[in-house]
C-alpha cells in the first residue's frame, strides 16, 4: 500500500451514542460511562470520588479544569473515547453503516460533542480506531 494512502484520513459520519473516560494506574483501569440508561443516571463512574462530581440531571460528560486536574492527580494516564453509530462506512476500521464503533479522541474533541450529535470525523488509517478531527453537523 502506498504511504500516501496510509496518510490520507477516512471521512466518516455518525451519531454519538456514548462517551467513556478510562483512567489508568498500575494494572487498574477505572471508567466513567456517559450513555442513556433507562430510568437511571446518564453518567456512571466506577470510582465513588469521581461519581460524586455528577448529579442525576447531568446528561453529557464534559471535562472542565477541576475535573481534568482531579483525573490527572488520580490516574497516571487518562484516555477519552466516543461511541459512534455510523451512517457511512469506515473502511479504515472495517466497519459498515449501522455499526457502532468506539474511537479514541482528544479531550478537546470529547468536550466538543454531546450524546445524540450527528458528526463528521476524520479517521486515521494508520492508528486503529482514532479520530483525528470532529465536526458537529
Amino acid at each position: 500500500m502506498p504511504i500516501v494512502y496510509m496518510l490520507m484520513p477516512v471521512e466518516v459520519e455518525g451519531v454519538v451514542e456514548h462517551k467513556v473516560i478510562n483512567g489508568y494506574y498500575g494494572n487498574t483501569c477505572e471508567s466513567i460511562f456517559n450513555r442513556p440508561y433507562p430510568d437511571g443516571p446518564w453518567i456512571l463512574a466506577e470510582s465513588s470520588d469521581v461519581e460524586k462530581l455528577f448529579s442525576q440531571e447531568d446528561r453529557n460528560l464534559y471535562i472542565n479544569n477541576s475535573l481534568k486536574e482531579l483525573l490527572e492527580r488520580k490516574y497516571s494516564r487518562v484516555d477519552y473515547y466516543v461511541g459512534i453509530r455510523l451512517i457511512s462506512d469506515d473502511p479504515a476500521n472495517d466497519a459498515q453503516e449501522g455499526d457502532t464503533v468506539t474511537y479514541f479522541v482528544s479531550m478537546e474533541d470529547f468536550n466538543k460533542i454531546k450524546i445524540g450529535d450527528t458528526i463528521e470525523c476524520k479517521i486515521s488509517r494508520y492508528r486503529f480506531a482514532r479520530i483525528d478531527k470532529i465536526t458537529v453537523l
